[in-house]
């Protein structure tokens, strides 16, 4: 009696612990499961980026613009309020090239101080959709105002993009707090009055605007030559 007892007491033992494993194999997997099906961009390789040292393209997800030295006087004035402003015209442009809607709610934009003290310069809100080819531009402030191609448009949550003229590092994280990319524009700091753009856009190398369209010096929502994505 004993002796069965004993062989019960291990038998069910080990079958608590089989259905342990098991219940923590399919949590795990579960977890896993889910975060890979809310996780909205998965890294590639990129060897466009010659003026990067990091990447900067994804799936679903490319930085296509950055402007960081507006123009002086009014042909600086990219956010279309009237207003031009060192700060409140800079912007960045980044766009969903994926076949595929794009939820990127929660999605944070840093500069390196921001980055240091991890308070972002901007967070989408909540049901934040980019459709399939379509732009989304974050400005550094004021009261965009204008069509910008049907983009998504936002004045940055917290105040300012302040992107710094003699080097700085832009980092986009997801809403899980991960990394997606960084971009040193450290590498472009040549006060050019004008933006960075891929040039051809989505997957050619960062260049100075004009360089890529005479005479046009930013194009936020756009392709290069203003028309829409």
């Amino acid at each position: 009696m004993i002796i069965f007892g004993l062989k019960f007491y291990m038998k069910s033992k080990l079958f608590y612990k089989i259905l342990n494993i098991t219940f923590f194999t399919v949590l795990i997997c579960t977890v896993n499961i889910r975060c890979a099906k809310t996780e909205d961009v998965v890294l590639v390789d990129n060897t466009n980026d010659s003026t990067s040292t990091i990447d900067t393209i994804y799936y679903g997800f490319v930085l296509n613009e950055v402007l960081y030295d507006p123009p002086s006087g009014s042909p600086g004035d990219a956010n279309g309020d009237g207003i031009r402003d060192a700060n409140d015209d800079e912007f960045v442009e980044l766009i969903n090239s994926s076949a595929n809607s794009l939820d990127i709610s929660g999605y944070k934009l840093y500069d390196a101080d921001r980055l240091s003290i991890n308070t972002a310069n901007h967070e989408f809100p909540a049901n934040t959709i980019l459709n399939p080819g379509q732009a989304v531009v974050v400005f550094g402030g004021g009261t965009p105002t204008g069509n910008f191609g049907g983009s998504l448009v936002f004045a940055a949550s917290g105040q300012v993009l302040n992107l710094n003229n003699s080097g700085d590092v832009l980092t986009v994280k997801n809403n899980n707090d991960s990394v997606l990319f960084s971009f040193d524009v450290t590498a472009l700091s040549n006060n050019p009055n004008e933006s960075y753009t891929r040039f051809p856009d989505l997957y050619g190398n960062f260049t100075q605007h004009d360089s890529a369209s005479t005479g046009i010096l930013f194009s936020p929502g756009t392709r290069i030559d203003g028309t829409d994505f």
